[in-house]
C-alpha cells in the first residue's frame, strides 16, 4: 500500500510560527493539523537582535546565539510532534516555509541599524525552521509570501501553501478555519 502524500507549511514570526500539515490535491485539501509553535519562552527575549542591540559585540553574540539554540529545540520538536502524530503515515514531501530569504549583514551593521534588527530576527527564524526540517531529512522549499514558486511536489506545495497563507493578510492561519478531510 502507497502512503499517501503530505507537506508541512510553516509562517514564521519573530518568535513563534504557526505550523500546518496538509495532505492534498491543491483543489481539495485537506487540513491535518494546525498549531502554534513557541520558538522560545518567556526566559529569553522575543527579539533577539532587538535585545543585542544595546550589548557589547560578544555578548550580543552570545543572546542571539541562545535565542537560536532555545528556538532550534522548539522547531526540532514541534516538526517531529507533527510527524510522528498528524501526518504519521503519510510520506512527507518536503516543508514549505512562506518567507522571502533575505541577505543579513555582519553583526555589528545590523546592531546598527533598526530595519535590520528585523531583517535579521526574520532570516534566523526562517534559518532555524528550515534547518529543524533538514534535520527531519525534508526538502525545504521557501514559499514567496505573494508569489508564484516551482518545487518538485507542485500540486501539493500549492495546497499547501494555500492552506498556510500565502502573506499575512490571509486568514488560514487562524484556528477556526479547518479544511474537512
Amino acid at each position: 500500500m502507497v502512503a499517501h502524500q503530505a507537506a508541512l507549511g510553516i509562517m514564521p514570526r519573530s518568535s513563534s510560527a504557526v505550523l500546518v500539515a496538509v495532505r492534498g490535491p491543491r483543489e481539495s485539501p485537506c487540513l491535518l493539523d494546525r498549531r502554534q509553535l513557541e520558538l522560545v519562552g518567556e526566559q529569553l527575549p522575543a527579539q533577539a537582535y532587538h535585545a543585542a542591540a544595546t550589548l557589547d559585540l560578544d555578548e550580543a553574540s552570545r543572546v542571539i546565539q541562545q535565542w537560536a539554540t532555545a528556538a532550534s529545540t522548539a522547531a526540532d520538536r514541534g516538526i517531529t510532534d507533527v510527524l510522528s502524530g498528524p501526518a504519521k503515515g503519510y510520506r512527507v514531501v518536503g516543508v514549505g516555509i512562506v518567507a522571502t530569504v533575505r541577505e543579513v549583514p555582519a553583526l555589528a551593521t545590523v546592531l546598527r541599524s533598526h530595519p535590520l534588527l528585523h531583517t535579521a530576527e526574520g532570516q534566523l527564524a526562517r534559518e532555524v525552521l528550515a534547518e529543524a526540517a533538514e534535520r527531519a531529512r525534508l526538502p525545504v522549499h521557501y514559499l514567496a509570501p505573494k508569489g508564484p514558486h516551482e518545487p518538485e511536489h507542485a500540486e501539493l506545495a500549492e495546497a499547501m501553501r494555500h492552506e498556510a497563507g500565502a502573506g499575512a493578510r490571509n486568514t488560514s492561519w487562524q484556528p477556526s478555519r479547518h479544511l474537512p478531510c
